[in-house]
């Protein structure tokens, strides 16, 4: 069962910031996950709520920010541990920079093109740049973002994550999206819908997982990977 470094190894530094994702590759992690957002002036940056209220200190939206001299500014990692004071937001780019080409990259859309216009394209765009570009899994909530992702790259491997969505409509959505995954919290991962999806030829991925009784229960369910902060999660047995 792959354990994927939630929001990188953020049960040590904070979450989504070039340290937590390098911390991960130390630690071995086999994947990463993270999310993605937009500036205003159209760059690609890591975090995974729409402002930095909660890790920075600042209310604005990040739609509302320019990236040079404002979001780039942001200290996004005093707040997990003053050690960690002057860490910054990340770009999208600066994560595959930071991250080797052998750990495989979930990159989770927050929001579309309805917050963000021409997220989609950008993205897409931007894996196309990348030469280990199977090694990433596109994922949202947004499910309309999904289906943009889909229509401009048939070849993007895409995550469904469930959220609120009822299983009958995931199931025939994850069809014409050509899923790979269903992606669903701890909560929801029942025996039944884990094997719902097994019977339909989905992996199934479950987050977030942080403790082994959690991890050794999915893995006896057939679970093919879960979501951690603790990538060493992988080693505790």
């Amino acid at each position: 069962m792959l354990v994927i470094a939630h929001r990188g190894a953020s049960g040590h530094a904070p979450e989504n910031t070039l340290a937590s994702f390098r911390r991960a590759v130390e630690m071995g992690a086999r994947a990463v996950e993270f999310d993605v957002h937009r500036t205003l002036d159209g760059e690609l940056v890591v975090a995974h709520d729409d402002d930095l209220r909660r890790c920075g200190g600042d209310r604005r939206a990040l739609r509302r920010l320019r990236w040079k001299g404002e979001a780039d500014r942001i200290d996004v990692g005093s707040w997990f541990d003053p050690k960690f004071s002057g860490e910054r937001l990340p770009r999208l780019a600066d994560v595959f920079d930071a991250v080797p080409p052998s750990v495989e990259m979930h990159v989770e859309l927050k929001h579309g093109s309805r917050v963000y216009p021409g997220i989609e394209r950008a993205v897409v765009d931007f894996l196309r740049g990348e030469a280990s570009g199977r090694r990433v899994i596109v994922s949202s909530f947004d499910h309309r973002a999904l289906f943009s992702v889909r229509e401009l790259d048939s070849n993007v491997r895409i995550g469904y994550l469930l959220g609120l969505t009822r299983a009958a409509t995931a199931w025939r959505e994850m069809s014409e999206l050509s899923a790979e995954s269903l992606n669903l919290s701890l909560r929801q991962a029942s025996a039944r819908l884990l094997r719902a999806a097994r019977e339909r030829g989905f992996k199934t991925l479950v987050y977030t997982v942080n403790t082994p009784m959690d991890r050794d229960r999915l893995a006896r369910s057939g679970v093919d990977g879960i979501f951690s902060n603790y990538p060493e999660l992988d080693l505790w047995r």
